[in-house]
């Protein structure tokens, strides 16, 4: 009787967490999770109005690859209406994104290290500077 109920009691505990999924369906979901937040960002994040590089930002967002984490920017005019939940939905990203990289398995990174762009305003959009 006790084994039957602990029986019982072990497969709800898995019911209630989904199952006992793999850690690559982890990774997977993560992963997923963190790319739908990505798309949402950047579609938040939109390149105008502004009329002075100050109006400007930079998005930084994370791309999991592995058990690494690509950046990436993305300008961003910090005074369009959705300004604000562009730079939200960022910060949820790379919070996705590095729940992604920790259930990753086990890859080599290479090492290299992306310095932000900065954002200019042109024609009432936010671009990246070029480099000089």
């Amino acid at each position: 009787m006790i084994k039957t109920t602990l029986g019982v009691l072990a497969l709800a505990s898995l019911a209630s967490c989904g199952g006992g999924g793999s850690s690559t369906d982890d990774y997977q979901q993560a992963l997923d999770q963190a790319n739908a937040a990505q798309a949402q960002a950047v579609a938040l994040a939109a390149p105008s109005p502004c009329n002075a590089a100050q109006q400007c930002g930079v998005l930084s967002l994370t791309q999991p690859a592995g058990r690494c984490a690509v950046a990436s920017y993305r300008p961003y005019s910090l005074v369009s209406p959705t300004a604000d939940a562009a730079s939200a939905a960022a910060a949820d990203e790379r919070t996705l994104a590095g729940r992604a990289v920790s259930l990753s398995p086990p890859t080599a990174c290479s090492q290299s290290v992306q310095v932000p762009p900065s954002a200019i305003c042109v024609a009432n959009t936010c671009q990246a500077a070029q480099p000089q």
